[in-house]
């Protein structure tokens, strides 16, 4: 008998892409029912204004109306409804790389591409790092571009690139909008959402400005106890002599928080063409607690030894003047941004600072406070050509400093009695960790369409990187005191980065497209471990302090994007293969401490579907659904990592289905909306190594649903989010102090939540 061979999977997929794309002209043929066209999504992913569907990428856009009809204000809400996108937990970006917090923690993975600095985060043209959450409001659409985008966006879009895109002024009339939501918490209680936005025009056709803001309560979810019998599955040791007040606190994870925007456009008629945009943004957050759950998803009480109240605080303002020059053969841009951020955790780590650093025979306070400043200047002039000819381009140049300056002072009142060290002023350990990173490139995107149905495009950067970085630190968990100049490192390269794409089109609002592409990262050092972790450095063959190297990767993909029945039904597919070498991977020592070492190789191959229906009078229909196969091809003893195991926090299925329907009657109309997103298993090696089998994370399901009324300038909205109460796991804090054994500290996802929301517009 002959055993006929597996079809590989790269080919499965090239195989169902070519045949939709086939049999879509077929369905374009059919009579269209009466209905409404679904409208048309302006995206700038290669840096020019095209249709969605026109773009030779795989990516979602999702306007600011959309963003509004559902409720989104912040990334979680968002997120888990764009097909091979992944939030997880456990890229920091503090000291070099290396510092972990709540602030911080927030990972992105786009297409499986995992890790600090691996997809680009941008507000407007200006990368910003990936931990930021900025406040949806305002925003005129969000644009998720997968696969590497370093041709055009640089180093930190390996995997892809998201974009939130703020609202330029409008020169024509003064509007607003007022929008206030009160809400009640499963497990919480209640909080409000305040926010509102000013349109004006100062000179007529010359000069206008916008002003959003807001205000917003979520309130806490959780419980901390302290001085009380411990979770008996907790290690136990005794209460200072004397034992431990007892008490607790409730509505932990509180979190408070206000921004503003102001936008000033200026077109003066005596230049025509030209445009002058300074911009400036702020939002402050302030929480009363760690928001996070214990051991599983649904224990909302954190039981502590003593009263040591966690917090967080993040700060940041963003401003830019941005410059445009408008001719008939193409536009100058030129961009200028500075960007500061603050960011302050304090950890309570009395627990695993008694049992896992020292082996107290007691508990004492020890709080652990860091902070995060970062300071970024970016630059960036291109020229984007509009001949009339078969051949236009893109091409600019770019520079970018970002300066991170990490401190931390662990704190332990006690520590002397307990342990015999004198420590004096009861700082056990002070870190201070400046670092900066440069960027300087060259880029250049050339598109060439020698007939109506053929275009190509090829686009390519060389980029100038360059890290250096120092560590500073004393006390007695570190071993004494360290600094430079033995601890002072740098590094720099030079990289290029080049996207090679063809489009078909074979009908009218028919395409496929083929591309290739390169995004890489680079590298650098990490901190200097203090000597409880040589042992485990030693069995690992590293050197303390070793740097680590760049990595880079081949992103393949094929896709197709189709509109039919009169422009009522639109499908947008793509399948892809990445190969990845040099990762570079968190890992999590025996000695509580994590590195970053390289991996060898991986690979990630999947697929991306989407669809937007309006076959029906009033009926919106939405649909998408992600596949990502992602795992280590080769490995390294220094990474600890397995051939054959998954990326950290990476879902092997992702997905959402949409609905919305309005109903006119009169003068008014009715809306109901509904939404289903689906996140798949997933499993994280942030605290658990891959020899241990890693921390399953199960997948989870949320349905939320809005329904509400319009009459001219008001809307009145009932909303339900996560309706069946799922509390789903979205990942696992890296502690700056250690994690206790098989005791995980869990983001999860918001309980249920009941909102009445009134907005009106003028």
């Amino acid at each position: 008998m002959t055993r006929s061979r597996p079809v590989p999977r790269s080919t499965l997929y090239a195989t169902v892409i070519c045949l939709l794309g086939a049999s879509l002209p077929v369905l374009a043929q059919a009579p269209a029912p009466p209905g409404d066209q679904l409208e048309d999504v302006i995206v700038t992913a290669t840096r020019r204004s095209e249709k969605l569907q026109d773009v030779a990428i795989s990516m979602t856009a999702v306007t600011g109306a959309q963003l509004e009809s559902f409720g989104d204000k912040s990334f979680t809400d968002y997120a888990a409804s764009i097909p091979n996108l992944a939030q997880s937990t456990g890229a920091g970006a503090g000291g070099n790389g290396n510092a972990f917090g709540v602030s911080s923690t927030r990972a992105i993975a786009i297409r499986g591409v995992f890790g600090n600095n691996t997809t680009g985060f941008y507000l407007n043209d200006t990368p910003v790092p990936m931990s930021l959450d900025p406040r949806v409001v305002d925003i005129d659409h969000l644009e998720v571009l997968r696969g590497p985008q370093g041709t055009l966006f640089g180093q930190g879009s390996m995997g892809g690139t998201v974009r939130l895109v703020t609202r330029d002024p409008s020169m024509d009339v003064m509007s607003g909008k007022v929008d206030l939501e009160g809400t009640q918490v499963d497990h919480g209680g209640g909080g409000y959402s305040a926010q509102g936005t000013f349109n004006a025009p100062l000179i007529k056709d010359n000069v206008a400005v916008r002003i959003s803001g807001y205000s917003a309560f979520d309130p806490g979810l959780f419980t901390r106890t302290w001085g009380g019998p411990q979770d008996p599955r907790s290690p136990s040791i005794d209460y200072p002599p004397g034992g431990a007040p007892v008490g607790h606190k409730d509505h932990v994870g509180a979190e408070q928080g206000q921004g503003y925007s102001v936008t000033l456009k200026i077109t003066p008629e005596a230049v025509p063409g030209l445009s002058i945009t300074p911009m400036y943004m702020y939002q402050h957050t302030n929480t009363n607690g760690y928001p996070l759950a214990d051991y599983t998803a649904d224990n909302f009480t954190q039981k502590r030894p003593l009263n040591v109240p966690e917090a967080v605080e993040d700060t940041w303002s963003f401003g830019s003047l941005t410059i445009k020059h408008e001719a008939a053969f193409g536009r100058v841009i030129a961009t200028g941004t500075y960007f500061y951020r603050r960011a302050y955790d304090l950890e309570d780590t009395s627990d695993s600072h008694a049992i896992v650093f020292w082996g107290l025979p007691y508990y004492v306070p020890a709080p652990l406070p860091n902070v995060l400043n970062t300071r970024t200047w970016n630059g960036e002039v291109r020229f984007e050509s509009t001949f009339k000819g078969p051949v236009n381009f893109v091409v600019g140049f770019f520079d970018s400093v970002s300066e991170r300056h990490f401190r931390e002072n662990y704190l332990a009142p006690g520590l002397d009695a307990a342990s015999g060290y004198t420590i004096g002023t009861d700082l056990e350990y002070v870190q201070n960790t400046p670092n900066a990173d440069r960027e300087r490139a060259e880029f250049i995107d050339v598109n060439y369409k020698p007939t109506e149905k053929w275009e190509f495009s090829a686009g390519v950067r060389r980029a100038y990187l360059a890290h250096e970085g120092a560590y500073t630190a004393s006390g007695p968990l570190n071993g004494g005191t360290s600094g430079p100049p033995d601890t002072y490192s740098e590094a720099h390269q030079y990289q290029t980065a080049p996207r090679y794409t063809a489009k078909y089109q074979y009908a009218p609002d028919q395409m496929v497209y083929a591309s290739a592409a390169k995004g890489f990262r680079i590298g650098g050092t990490n901190s200097l471990l203090p000597p409880i972790c040589d042992g485990d450095l030693a069995a690992l063959g590293l050197k303390n302090g070793a740097a680590f190297e760049s990595d880079s990767l081949w992103s393949y993909e094929i896709g197709s994007k189709n509109t039919f029945m009169d422009n009522r039904v639109r499908t947008r597919a793509a399948a892809y293969k990445i190969k990845w070498k040099g990762i570079q991977q968190s890992v999590y020592l025996p000695c509580t401490f994590n590195l970053v070492a390289n991996s060898g190789a991986a690979e990630s191959t999947g697929a991306e579907f989407e669809m937007d229906l309006a076959v029906i009078d009033h009926l919106t229909l939405n649909l998408s659904a992600g596949y990502e196969d992602a795992k280590i091809t080769e490995a390294t003893e220094a990474s600890r990592t397995i051939v054959g195991q998954p990326l950290t926090g990476v879902p092997r299925w992702s997905g959402s289905t949409s609905a919305q329907y309005v109903l006119p009657l009169g003068e008014r109309s009715a809306f109901f909306r509904a939404q289903y997103e689906f996140t798949g298993a997933r499993t994280s090696f942030n605290n658990v190594p891959p020899a241990d089998g890693g921390r399953p994370l199960s997948s989870y399901g949320l349905l939320h649903l809005r329904a509400g009324v319009n009459q001219g300038p008001w809307e009145l909205t009932l909303s339900l989010r996560n309706v069946f109460n799922k509390l789903g796991v979205i990942g696992d804090l890296i502690p700056e102090g250690a994690e206790l054994p098989d005791r995980p500290k869990l983001f999860v996802t918001r309980p249920r939540t009941v909102g009445l929301e009134l907005k009106r517009e003028f």
